[in-house]
């Protein structure tokens, strides 16, 4: 998969938003294996209980957030980890955040934008 059909991926996923599934289509579009996506959804691989969360140790923490600021958020989850995920991501479908883990990096786009940063 190259650069420009993961960016054209992400791009149908923002055009066309299905909240349910998103972050599963988000993650098929960067080649994740379907086999590990269809676990995590089925719920055998998400670590966490809550419906508005998937954290998938040692590679991914997404939270959808509607009713506190995302920054803090994003910073809470940071610092309580426990499964070593890789990315952190808070959104609320307008903005995005998102923290790399090993290296440090963030994002903080509107969430219209994200296919410009894929």
């Amino acid at each position: 998969m190259n650069i420009n059909q993961i960016e054209q991926k992400v791009s149908v996923l923002t055009e066309g938003l299905e909240k349910e599934s998103f972050i599963y289509d988000f993650l098929l579009a960067y080649g994740l294996p379907k086999a590990s996506i269809t676990r995590l959804k089925k719920g055998s691989m998400n670590l966490s209980k809550d419906e508005n969360e998937i954290s998938w140790k040692k590679k991914l923490y997404f939270r959808v957030e509607t009713k506190e600021d995302l920054h803090v958020t994003l910073s809470n989850i940071e610092s309580s980890l426990s499964h070593k995920q890789r990315f952190v991501i808070v959104t609320d479908y307008k903005t995005w955040l998102a923290a790399d883990t090993k290296t440090g990096e963030k994002l903080d786009v509107p969430f219209h934008d994200l296919p410009d940063y894929y």
